[in-house]
């Protein structure tokens, strides 16, 4: 027996020095730690797909709030403006609506609800079912209207079936009140709710992960899914709220693969894992690898919503966000700031006569001078296409102030090497003080780009710092604004009219229609003073409609007293950018019978430069209806004739600086000279304006001149003062 016992254990010692035995303790040592390790893979892996999950929903609704308050801050500027100046009319509303909607926004159309009954709508085509709706009868969309008036609050409803198309969209309606409390009504903000998502990134988003979003009409988690499967808010999802107007949306999310690896990926982890067992030291230069790309990967997830896809500057959102952090640190530390916008001059030509390639590589290499030129803790965005703004943490001493804006603009100044060429640009400086000029970011941004809209004023490429006549101008301009509204309304404007002599007849066959402001508070109100007023704000297309009716009326007036009159009227070119305007402006004239070739629209030289396909639009259909084109104050502009070619006009004025000169001046008698030859060869008839004296008078109707205008003759006078003037020249030619 022992014998035998000690046979055993000799065989059995000889099998554990096999190499088999060696081989299988070896993958034994091995395969735990690489089992481990891929246990390990699978969990980070795991994590990684939640961090990416987060990250990108995050990065979607950081971008979601942000375009979302990018349209409901249009909204807040119809109320803004309604609240201080009253209520808007059609034509108002268009005209204010071209200013304030940008073309990147979404916004569909936004409808005016006085005593919450749509009364206006922007734009009208296609949204004239709208006009007349009722707030009050309809009964879902009242319960929320009557909600946001209770409130006070700006809200978001929908998305919900529009009345004139049934498509489903998003309203943001805002709540108006007058001066004392009163509720006014509401405005409604149309947005595009298909295409704002889509700007927000939820394509991409869907192509590797299920959403859904719930809360509608901002009623957050206990809302109606309005996006996706509702069944996904009851799986295992990741919940997001995303802030809008008024209330919460709930956003649910999960990748397409789930949460954890397919089975058959842990398996071959894990045969993968046994089979490079060896190679342990090379696992752990993958999984270092591997983790710093994901860790780049996530990081640039994150910022995709706080960097300018161009400059790499931050955005426009997240330099918001971080101004008012350093308004905040300032209250509390007591130290200023400032904030310095800076405008690059005549940008667009550079994208105009360059292309935009060299204009988007001209931005970077601003945006890298400008890196340059601040601090480190400084702040630097780009705010939009050709602006940039810089903010200097704890300076507020003008002597310093004067000195960074110096080394910018001195930077700025200096020629950049694009894409073999030389460019050259200035630029407009504006600047606001924390906290002298405003205690808020919104204000000093305000303040700021008022400054720089004086410093292109005054001659570009200089600075301006925001001051006190700035605000009282702008307090100014909401006065006038106020004033004219109520001068139009009660009747305080006039028409006055300037007869023009045709030269050959000896007759008074023309006149030009002014435009006067008589007020009973004011007294006379200069036309400088009040129409770029008017065109600001807007008011100058109804201004332009209620001169145009005056004079047709004064046009039926001569004529049936049986004179024979051609009528002149300035059109601004701000009524060439609307077609509405236009459209009305021909059915009126159609309406009153007078016949077009007794029209003539002056207008400047720098409409026709504009490369506007409105305003190519509104030309051509007027001048279709065979109405009269003047240039006014010719020889001041452009003086293109290349353009006279492509927009034919009856007639020229020179501008009365030249006839001012002429007599005085060898250059200017020349000038005049050569402008009517020149008119004459384009078949073309010359008005001269501003003429004062006899020898004026003789020396144009020696240089063949066709019609006089000006003092020598007759200042503008009212309409009842003109007919009897023409009268008694008329009875005088008579004799």
């Amino acid at each position: 027996m022992e014998v035998q016992r000690q046979s055993a254990e000799r065989k059995a010692l000889a099998s554990y020095k096999t190499p088999w035995f060696g081989a299988l303790v070896a993958l034994f040592v091995v395969l735990i730690p690489s089992l481990m390790l891929a246990q390990y893979l699978i969990e980070e892996r795991e994590k990684e797909i939640f961090q990416e999950t987060q990250y990108l929903a995050n990065a979607f609704v950081t971008k979601l709030e942000g375009r979302l308050e990018a349209n409901v801050a249009v909204g807040r500027g119809f109320k803004v403006h309604i609240e201080a100046l009253g209520d808007l009319n059609q034509e108002e509303l268009d005209a204010l609506a071209a200013r304030l909607i940008d073309g990147d926004l979404n916004i569909r159309h936004v409808a005016l609800a006085p005593d919450l009954v749509v009364r206006s709508v922007h734009p009208l085509r296609g949204n004239e079912a709208v006009i007349g709706f009722n707030y009050m009868t309809h009964p879902v969309q009242r319960v929320t209207a009557l909600r946001a008036l209770q409130t006070k609050t700006i809200t978001l409803a929908g998305p919900v079936p529009l009345v004139q198309n049934n498509k489903e969209q998003l309203i943001a309606r805002f709540p108006v009140y007058r001066e004392r409390g009163e509720p006014w009504g509401l405005i409604g903000l149309v947005i595009k709710y298909d295409e704002l998502l889509k700007d927000a990134g939820l394509n991409n988003l869907k192509r590797s992960h299920l959403v859904a979003i719930r809360g509608k009409g901002g009623t957050g988690s206990n809302g109606a899914t309005f996006l996706g499967d509702e069944a996904l808010f009851k799986e295992q999802v990741q919940l997001h709220k995303i802030d809008v107007p008024g209330g919460t949306w709930q956003l649910s999310i999960k990748p397409r693969g789930g949460w954890s690896l397919p089975v058959m990926k842990k398996m071959l982890l894990l045969i993968a894992a046994i089979l490079i067992s060896v190679s342990f030291a090379y696992l752990v230069y993958v999984l270092r690898q591997n983790f710093l790309q994901r860790k780049a990967y996530l990081k640039h997830l994150k910022s995709l919503s706080a960097i300018d896809p161009l400059t790499q500057l931050p955005s426009r959102y997240q330099f918001n966000i971080s101004l008012n952090q350093l308004v905040s640190e300032a209250q509390r530390n007591g130290v200023g700031f400032t904030v310095l916008l800076v405008n690059l001059d005549h940008f667009k030509e550079v994208n105009v006569s360059l292309s935009q390639a060299v204009g988007d590589r001209l931005l970077i290499d601003v945006s890298d001078r400008l890196r340059s030129s601040v601090r480190d803790y400084d702040l630097l965005s780009r705010l939009g296409s050709d602006e940039f703004v810089a903010v200097f943490r704890g300076i507020y001493n003008t002597s310093e102030i004067e000195e960074r804006a110096r080394d910018i603009s001195t930077s700025l100044s200096a020629p950049f090497s694009i894409m073999d060429q030389e460019v050259s640009i200035t630029c407009s400086l504006g600047v606001a003080v924390y906290p002298q000029d405003g205690s808020d970011g919104e204000t000093l941004i305000k303040h700021a780009d008022r400054a720089m809209h004086e410093s292109k004023k005054s001659g570009r490429n200089t600075m301006y710092f925001f001051n006190s006549s700035m605000r009282n101008e702008a307090d100014k301009y909401m006065e006038l604004t106020s004033a004219m509204r109520t001068g139009l309304a009660e009747g305080h404007f006039q028409v006055y009219y300037q007869p023009i002599l045709d030269v050959a007849l000896q007759r008074f066959t023309r006149c030009e229609a002014l435009c006067r402001w008589i007020s009973p508070d004011r007294g006379f109100i200069s036309p400088g003073e009040f129409i770029p007023v008017a065109e600001q704000s807007g008011l100058i297309l109804e201004l332009g409609s209620w001169l145009s009716k005056q004079v047709f009326a004064c046009y039926h007036t001569l004529n049936s007293n049986g004179y024979d009159i051609n009528f002149s009227l300035n059109r601004s070119p701000l009524e060439f950018n609307s077609i509405p305007h236009t459209e009305q402006f021909i059915q009126s004239r159609i309406q009153s019978g007078i016949p077009a070739e007794k029209i003539t629209l002056e207008i400047t030289e720098s409409l026709l430069m504009s490369d506007n396909n409105i305003k190519s639009r509104n030309f051509n259909a007027l001048k279709q209806e065979q109405l009269n084109f003047s240039i006014d104050d010719f020889g001041t502009g452009y003086s293109a004739i290349n353009y006279l070619r492509k927009y034919p006009v009856e007639s020229l004025k020179i501008d009365k600086s030249f006839i001012s000169e002429m007599g005085v001046s060898g250059q200017a008698d020349t000038l005049v000279k050569v402008i009517i030859q020149m008119a004459k060869t384009l078949e073309i008839s010359v008005v001269a304006e501003g003429v004062e004296t006899r020898e004026q008078y003789e020396a144009l109707k020696k240089m063949d001149c066709d019609y006089i205008q000006g003092f020598y003759f007759a200042k503008p006078m009212p309409k009842e003062d003109f007919l009897q003037f023409i009268a008694e020249h008329e009875k005088e030619l008579e004799i």
